[in-house]
């Protein structure tokens, strides 16, 4: 018997779905409730919970991450990292200040 599609479950099993020959594979949903994702970047404070959400939601691969001397987990997006949280250090005022930005690939 196939899960309720108000499952949580159901929608994870639907959005990672990594069979190309069903419809939710192909990206193309045909039936069932629409989802959109709001973010309030106001209240982010660079944690990276949300990239390793998205990483473990889309069953991406680990990559291995390099001290580049920013306290980014990776240079930038690749196939397997949707999601980045970008840092750039700056000074105003003479205080040092981290300004985050929020990168991701879209899909969802």
């Amino acid at each position: 018997m196939a899960p309720l599609l108000g499952s949580s479950l159901a929608v994870k099993r639907i959005s990672a779905s990594p069979d190309p020959a069903t419809p939710a594979g192909m990206g193309i949903r045909t039936e069932g409730p629409e989802f959109a994702k709001l973010i309030d970047i106001s209240r982010c404070i660079g944690c990276k919970g949300c990239e390793v959400a998205c990483k473990e939601w889309n069953e991406l691969k680990v990559e291995p991450t390099r001290n580049f001397g920013s306290f980014q987990s990776h240079r930038d997006l690749s196939p397997d990292t949707w999601l980045l949280m970008r840092f750039s250090e700056i000074e105003v005022n003479g205080d040092l200040q981290w300004l985050i930005k929020k990168d991701a690939c879209m899909h969802c």
